[in-house]
């Protein structure tokens, strides 16, 4: 009599879901299989329907409701939903930590503060003021601000792992997203090669190129306002081309966008919309119709690996330590999407974030007249500019310090996960399988860790430590088995691009300039993208 009942159907239904949800779904990643897991649900779907209208099925009260098939997933996925809503809500092992109450349930509810304006960074640091040290940002995710917590998860000898974020290049891996740390291992002795001192120094003639291709560019528009965001952009994408491709993209010869950084920027902004919701980018690479510009980039991307394996340039390149690991191995499919994915990130790691530092640089230097006269008299009287040189100014290195602490590359920061036993930061216990990130541009501007955190002093890295309260807490490169391995490279091109320019010119904010909407034009695309720098260049 009770599986005749018209009720029945719903309710076991929705326990089949409750189940599903407990026994299945709370345990393990399914964020890469959220394709799989539609294709499922729809093919069940089609399945009960088709076995609803065929006479398999013996007549009963039960099966003579209209669309019981449908009712069937119906309240399975709501059981689901229910019993996951509910479980977030009221008994979740990350309860006892604050934050809003809408991001327990989803991370819909963080990616909706990411869309207001792309500046997430912004956003986070309004939650630690409001909530504190440590903030439930998403289900199953914290961000800190405690500057006890760079040791324990950015540190060398931290347990944690690279978090979910890191499937977003999926099936593709490349140093950056390789989750596994034993594979990052092996794969970073073959960049290390790339980064040696020896490599540097080999890359220092297409730094010297590129950079008289942007003196160039500026000595023919001296008294004109520039836009040094999009110049410092293309010199850096130039650059890296060049060390990745053998080629540059000619941006700064042609003084456009080439289709790489058109599509990059399309990508970087929903990666940075979407950070949060790592299970939507599976559907941008599976779905026929959604592909199409990812796949248009894997094939371009494929052109320029293939052009560069068939045109091996006549100097050095990184991308040549990476091949040279390439052709060691059983050289598979995977081994070739993965080859194709380090190209690429050769030309991102190194460019994005460079030229975002330049230009928060050259954004400081025009606002203090007098720290780039004294800047100025420091390169004037070196006798070269060489990098062996550059490393001698200390006021150079700290200008670039203090601008990396105020604009940090990637200010929401790098997600990492808890190991399965927790992690013990002084008297906060957070429990395993927890995704944390700390926000660079949040923790670096606590006055915990610097003193007058909001103000750009350089000297606080020269003459004036005391403003340093917690050396240990500034990481812009991140930290440990993870630290940035084009750190050297990135500095290389720094300075010498500001030498050249400060040796040569003076300058000055444009007319239509503003500090604030340089400012509020920032946003955050994973890595930070400052908004358009306008400055006049005068000959000395």
């Amino acid at each position: 009599m009770f599986l005749r009942s018209l009720s029945v159907l719903p309710a076991l239904a929705g326990l089949s879901g409750v189940s599903v949800h407990h026994l299945l779904y709370r345990h393990g990643e399914w964020d890469l299989k959220g394709v799989d897991m539609a294709i499922f649900y729809i093919v069940l779907t089609l399945g009960l329907v088709a076995l609803q209208y065929s006479s398999i099925l013996p007549a009963t009260e039960v099966l003579q409701r209209p669309n019981w098939a449908l009712d069937i997933v119906k309240y399975h996925i709501l059981g689901v939903y229910t019993s996951m809503l509910l479980y977030r809500a009221a008994f979740h092992r990350l309860n006892r930590f604050p934050g809003p109450f809408l991001a327990r349930l989803s991370n819909f509810y963080v990616t909706s503060l990411a869309a207001k304006k792309l500046r997430l960074f912004e956003e986070t640091e309004k939650l630690h003021k409001k909530h504190g040290d440590y903030v439930r940002i998403g289900p199953t995710e914290l961000s800190i601000r405690d500057p006890a917590a760079v040791k324990p998860i950015y540190g060398s000898s931290a347990k944690v792992s690279k978090g979910v974020w890191y499937t977003c290049s999926e099936p593709r891996l490349s140093l950056e997203t390789v989750r596994d740390k034993k594979v990052h291992a092996m794969q970073r002795k073959v960049w290390d090669h790339g980064f040696s001192l020896q490599a540097l120094e080999d890359y220092e003639p297409r730094l010297s190129y590129y950079a008289t291709q942007l003196l160039n560019a500026i000595d023919s528009r001296l008294g004109q306002s520039m836009n040094m965001t999009q110049w410092f952009t293309y010199c850096s994408f130039d650059v890296m081309g060049d060390l990745a491709f053998g080629k540059g993209f000619n941006m700064l010869a042609e003084a456009k966008d080439q289709y790489f950084l058109t599509q990059l920027r399309g990508n970087m902004k929903a990666i940075g919309l979407t950070s949060h919701l790592s299970w939507i980018f599976p559907f941008f690479k599976r779905i026929p119709g959604l592909n199409v510009e990812y796949l248009k980039n894997i094939q371009w991307l494929g052109e320029q690996v293939d052009m560069r394996i068939n045109n091996p340039p006549d100097r050095p390149d990184i991308f040549s330590w990476v091949l040279h690991g390439y052709e060691k191995g059983p050289k598979t499919k995977q081994d070739y999407a993965n080859l194709t994915c380090d190209a690429e990130l050769i030309c991102v790691a190194g460019s994005d974030t460079t030229s975002a530092t330049m230009t928060n640089m050259f954004f400081h230097l025009a606002k203090d007249h007098a720290l780039y006269k004294t800047l100025q008299a420091e390169l004037d009287a070196l006798k070269d500019l060489t990098q062996e040189s550059l490393k001698g100014v200390k006021l150079l290195e700290a200008v670039i310090n203090e601008t990396l602490r105020l604009h940090p590359a990637v200010p929401s920061g790098l997600q990492r996960l808890t190991p399965p036993e927790g992690l013990q930061i002084n008297d906060t216990y957070i429990p395993g399988d927890v995704t944390v990130c700390i926000p660079m541009h949040t923790l670096f501007r606590d006055e915990r860790v610097f003193a007058q955190p909001t103000e750009f002093i350089p000297e606080r890295w020269t003459t004036r430590s005391e403003l340093v309260k917690d050396p240990s807490a500034f990481f812009p490169f991140g930290g440990g088995s993870y630290v940035c391995a084009g750190k050297q490279l990135a500095f290389m091109e720094i300075r010498r691009v500001l030498a050249e320019i400060l040796t040569r010119y003076n300058i000055t904010f444009a007319p239509d300039h503003s500090d604030d909407a340089f400012l509020d034009d920032t946003v955050d695309a994973f890595t930070v993208v400052p908004g358009p720098l306008k400055l006049i260049f005068q000959r000395r």
